[in-house]
């Protein structure tokens, strides 16, 4: 395979529409993770402002699975950053405060295109004392790409409205439009 076809398939490299490849990557994520519950982004963008949501919620608890270099150029207002590999799903339980009017109604786990948050939410969601909460968990169908790539909103490290989203690597990086890719190099420049 060329490097062009690679580069028509992935789209935003090229300029073209990434939609053909984010929808093989999405559909490869739900059949890997068929017991998560998949959100759209228009969705949670919603939720996020105060939209009715089909079950009612109000509050959320973001969570960002990704490390610590991508959370830095962007992540989606209001996330925690969770590491996958030190913090412990019990930890997650312990974000969850105990009163009733600060309680999240869902949990939304994301990453760059949604296998890391996939895995997560799995996780979580097999974890006896997590169930327990009957707080319901998701994960961001597309994640942090999809949702650069609509230029919905944004924040970088200082909390301020950014366009730029943290690209992963090469590869998975042409899932996300060309004109909004930074990596914490880039910001030294």
């Amino acid at each position: 395979m060329s490097a062009e076809h690679t580069e028509d398939e992935m789209g935003a490299e090229s300029g073209k529409d990434p939609s053909v490849s984010m929808r093989l990557t999405l559909t490869g994520i739900r059949t890997r993770f068929p017991r998560v519950t998949h959100i759209a982004t228009e969705t949670l963008h919603s939720w996020m402002q105060g939209g009715c949501a089909p079950e009612g919620h109000k509050s959320l608890l973001l969570l960002d699975t990704r490390p610590p270099e991508e959370y830095l150029i962007s992540h989606l207002p209001g996330a925690v950053r969770v590491d996958p590999s030190t913090t412990g799903l019990e930890n997650v339980i312990e974000m969850i405060p105990s009163s009733p009017n600060k309680t999240p109604e869902a949990v939304v786990c994301y990453c760059s295109v949604g296998y890391r948050s996939s895995l997560y939410a799995d996780k979580l969601e097999s974890l006896a004392a997590f169930r327990q909460t009957g707080i319901p968990v998701y994960n961001l169908e597309g994640s942090l790409f999809k949702w650069a790539n609509e230029r919905r909103p944004l924040v970088d490290s200082n909390n301020q409205p950014t366009q730029y989203a943290h690209p992963y690597n090469f590869i998975w990086g042409k899932l996300l439009d060309k004109a909004i890719r930074k990596t914490v190099a880039d910001s030294r420049d």
